[in-house]
């Protein structure tokens, strides 16, 4: 009877024993392998996560940078036109030329006004007031201001005034011999003033 227990007994211990050795070599295998693989999965995630966070912000970078030299190249030739727009300061003389260029070409005597520098809120340009009177007759002022408004300098007319320009024309002297031969002058047209109050702008 006696052996029969400790033979139950022995048995009983072995298989705990085989349980707990199975468990320890479980809990081994967790501890020693799992764990630290599943660490590494969640930082090979983590790293993939970040690698396609930072490949989006480049690709949206990539589309930002492509478009935005797409718009600059449609722009392109307006800011060469807006550069064209404002006056250079020291290139004054130039566009002084221009004007007396416009008036000659267009046959009016021109004479030219630039009024000091005035402070703008903008402190990359300046406004200028520009006073220009000319003479001459109504075609060909009317040609004058058809072409300085081609001029590619931005001229903001602010007041335009025409006024008739005193006659030249000289009296026919008293006729007093039949005989004496009289030239008459021809008629001619007559000249009207022109007078041009307008802002420039100066860089």
């Amino acid at each position: 009877m006696n052996g029969s227990k400790y033979l139950k007994f022995d048995l009983k211990n072995k298989i705990t024993a085989s349980l707990a050795s199975l468990l320890i070599i479980i809990l081994s295998l967790i501890y020693f392998i799992v764990i630290p693989t599943v660490k590494e999965i969640k930082a090979i995630g983590n790293n993939i996560e970040a690698q396609r966070e930072d490949l989006e912000k480049k690709y949206i970078k990539g589309q930002s940078l492509r478009q935005l030299t797409e718009n600059l190249k449609k722009i392109e030739p307006k800011l060469e036109l807006l550069n064209q727009i404002f006056i250079n300061k020291n290139r004054e003389l130039e566009f002084i030329t221009s004007l007396e260029n416009e008036a000659g070409k267009n046959q009016v005597n021109q004479e030219i006004s630039l009024d000091s520098p005035q402070a703008t809120e903008n402190q990359d340009f300046q406004k200028i007031n520009l006073q220009l009177s000319t003479k001459g007759t109504f075609i060909k002022q009317l040609k004058y201001l058809m072409d300085l408004e081609s001029l590619n300098y931005y001229i903001n007319i602010k007041l335009l005034e025409l006024s008739s320009s005193p006659s030249n024309e000289q009296a026919v002297p008293n006729i007093k011999n039949s005989d004496q031969k009289i030239s008459v002058p021809e008629n001619k047209p007559n000249n009207i003033n022109l007078y041009i109050a307008a802002d420039t702008y100066w860089n």
